[in-house]
Formats: C-alpha cells, sequence, structure tokens
C-alpha cells in the first residue's frame, strides 16, 4: 500500500467532525446520564448568569462542564465496545471494566462539584446581578456555550452511513 492510497482511506475533516457530532447527539439522545447533565450544566448556566462572576472563572467553569461532558461520552464508547466484543452475554470482567468507566465519570463529576462550591464561594457576597452589565463578556460565553449544548441536546439523530 503506497501513500497515496492510505492518504485517501482517512476522512476529510469536515467528514471526521461530522462523525464526531454524531456521537455526541447520540450519547445525548440516549444516555440518561447525560441528560442529566445538560440539566445541572443549565443551572450553572442560570447561577453564573444571575451572580456574574468574571469572565475567567465562567471559563473555567465551562471547561469543567465539558470534562464532565467528555467523561460520559468515554464512558459510553467504552460501555458500547465491552458489549461488542462479549456479544451483549454477561461477562464478570466486562461489567468490571463498565464499573471503571462509570467511576471515572463519577470522579470528574466530584471535580466538578468541588470547582462549583469554589466558584459560588468566590463569588461572595452573592448579589443578583441579572438585569445587570456587570461581567458583560462572562453573560457572552455563557450564551454561545448554552446555545452550543442545547444545539447538541435537540439535535436530531441521524443513521450512519454506510
Amino acid at each position: 500500500m503506497d501513500i497515496n492510497t492510505r492518504q485517501q482511506d482517512k476522512p476529510s475533516f469536515m467528514r471526521a467532525l461530522t462523525f464526531a457530532l454524531r456521537g455526541i447527539v447520540y450519547v445525548f439522545h440516549t444516555e440518561a446520564n447525560m441528560k442529566r447533565h445538560f440539566w445541572l450544566f443549565n443551572l450553572l448556566a442560570l447561577i453564573e448568569l444571575i451572580l456574574r462572576p468574571p469572565a475567567d472563572t465562567v471559563a473555567i467553569s465551562i471547561f469543567i462542564a465539558t470534562c464532565v461532558f467528555a467523561a460520559e461520552l468515554f464512558n459510553t464508547a467504552i460501555e458500547l465496545a465491552v458489549d461488542a466484543a462479549v456479544n451483549f452475554e454477561y461477562s464478570r470482567i466486562a461489567g468490571l471494566a463498565k464499573d471503571a468507566a462509570s467511576g471515572a465519570v463519577a470522579m470528574v463529576c466530584f471535580g466538578s462539584l468541588f470547582a462549583a462550591v469554589y466558584i459560588l464561594v468566590h463569588s461572595t457576597p452573592w448579589r443578583f446581578r441579572l438585569f445587570s452589565n456587570v461581567h458583560p463578556l462572562s453573560v457572552v460565553i455563557l450564551d454561545v456555550a448554552i446555545v452550543i449544548v442545547w444545539a447538541l441536546r435537540f439535535w436530531p439523530m441521524s443513521k450512519h452511513p454506510k
């Protein structure tokens, strides 16, 4: 096999991005925990819109929320791969692998809770700033993140191309 043949086998960037988005949408539609993470993210965004922490704090909290989403994506990928490897039959080792993947998600979630507590404590004294012009960049960052997450959550699922 020469280099030209291998280059043709690789999907384009847009095609690879389409596959990635399809996987994200699949998990948002099928995994109950991802739906919970989605609503907790919306609660975080609402609290941050009300308290208006600085933009760097908002960016860090959105990054942490993205890490939770990514951990759930990894967990789903591992669970699907393990199920396929054991032909969807019971296996103690497969169960342990799936438990370990779920444990990784739990660890990321616990870390995100500690960060949320820090953000809430750091934002004291709490002031209702929903309709103020305090930290406008924070609002822009939150609005963009909310639109992206809602679009991914409610994007219609499509079938995998052959």
